[in-house]
């Protein structure tokens, strides 16, 4: 059985770009870090000497990190709005 609501949708493809007219540029930039290391480590003591030397905090549950330690992302409270 087909849906006709479903159909509609792809019968009149809209152009996105004739939607999109006036939106704001949007760039992002790489956030990949250059290289990742794995690190291996035979005691807990072992951990804690590590999180210490680096000045971080690494926890059992902890399985990446980045150094220097990136600030964690903060909320600015954007609110979409759309067209009435």
């Amino acid at each position: 059985m087909k849906n006709k609501d479903q159909e509609a949708l792809f019968e009149n493809p809209t152009l996105w770009s004739d939607e999109w007219q006036g939106m704001p540029e949007f760039t992002h930039e790489d956030i990949a870090p250059i290289q990742k290391i794995v690190v291996n480590f035979k005691t807990r003591a072992d951990v804690e000497a590590f999180a210490k030397l680096i000045g971080q905090t690494i926890s059992k549950a902890t399985d990446t990190i980045w150094f220097p330690k990136k600030p964690k992302w903060v909320s600015l409270n954007k609110v979409y709005v759309d067209e009435p």
